[in-house]
């Protein structure tokens, strides 16, 4: 698991290390994890990097607030198809994931992480030309828990 995380990894610093000359984003987001037995409430960050013309390479990494006894988070890396739609920006996803989390009950701590998939989508919506806000839907597919998580968040231009 670590191996595929690091190759991962690798993939995507080589990919910003061959265009320079792209744009380069950082935010923050919202989120909200939807399994069916389990719902809850985080918060993220991201740096999104756009390659070549239409692609754009972005790692993320979130935390799920403590609900029910456990706590979540999840690294990720993915890559996004931008297509222009007006003033908008829609994009298919598709990457990566790291999904841990922590069980505490009565003092008894487990903990578990598993690598998974990432598919799904979002829309951006331009403020200016060095801020945009965004709203994503992906499905992470990982053993024993996979759900929907759903995000708004606002990027700013390096």
């Amino acid at each position: 698991m670590k191996k595929l995380l690091m190759i991962a990894f690798m993939a995507l610093m080589s990919t910003t290390m061959f265009a320079q000359q792209g744009a380069t984003w950082v935010g923050a987001n919202v989120n909200y994890g939807l399994h069916s037995d389990y719902k809850n409430l985080g918060v993220g960050a991201k740096v999104q990097y756009e390659f070549i013309d239409h692609f754009r390479a972005e790692a993320s990494g979130n935390y799920f607030f403590k609900k029910d006894y456990c706590t979540m988070w999840d690294v990720n890396l993915n890559v996004h198809y931008l297509i222009p739609a007006g003033g908008l920006t829609i994009y298919p996803l598709a990457g990566v994931t790291l999904l841990g989390s922590e069980v505490e009950v009565m003092g008894v701590k487990a903990s578990d992480s598993n690598l998974g998939l990432n598919l799904g989508g979002g829309v951006e919506f331009p403020l200016t030309e060095a801020i945009k806000l965004n709203i994503e839907a992906k499905y992470q597919i990982v053993k024993d828990w996979n759900r929907p998580v759903i995000s708004a968040g606002v990027a700013f231009a390096l």
